[in-house]
């Protein structure tokens, strides 16, 4: 199953993280996806919670809601 989210709460749950890249070049619109590693699902999370300002106690509530989730 593949599921596109903004709420960290949900993403936090999937087994493998995908991020999904929007960017214009010389007038042309490109996508990539690409893997991310555990780190940067962390920190992923972080910037979906909080915005773009992620700070160390971002940074560990993320920590922590991923280590909840892969407990379930």
């Amino acid at each position: 199953m593949l599921c596109i989210t903004h709420l960290p709460q949900i993403a936090a749950c999937a087994d493998v993280h995908l991020l999904i890249e929007k960017t214009v070049e010389e007038g042309q619109t490109y996508t990539r996806v690409r893997p991310l590693a555990e780190e940067e699902t962390v920190a992923e999370l972080a910037r979906l919670f909080y915005g773009r300002t992620v700070t160390d106690n971002a940074l560990s509530s993320a920590k922590e809601m991923r280590s909840r989730a892969k407990r379930r």
